[in-house]
């Protein structure tokens, strides 16, 4: 899942993600489906001076806390926090 905002709304964006996700599991279950959070990945993207505004260390996503990485794997591509594409 992917939400765009600017740093200075990294914590309502943060809010509006973790309510999308509650009701994505929510719907997955009345499907009879689950999601592993344990496998979840967080990634912020921009540029170095927009990342030194996040003060978000790790978010509560379902049963599991979720630290943001410097670099995700996302359909076989390795994504950096500023997409060089180094990794």
């Amino acid at each position: 899942m992917y939400i765009s905002a600017p740093a200075a709304s990294a914590s309502v964006s943060t809010q509006r993600f973790i309510a999308c996700i509650e009701r994505i599991d929510a719907w997955m279950r009345s499907n009879r489906l689950r999601m592993n959070a344990d496998k979840a990945q967080l990634v912020w993207l921009g540029t170095r001076q927009q990342l030194a505004k996040l003060t978000t260390t790790e978010l509560p996503l379902l049963s599991a806390l979720v630290k943001p990485s410097s670099a995700v794997l996302d359909l076989g591509v390795n994504i950096d926090g500023q997409l060089t594409m180094a990794a």
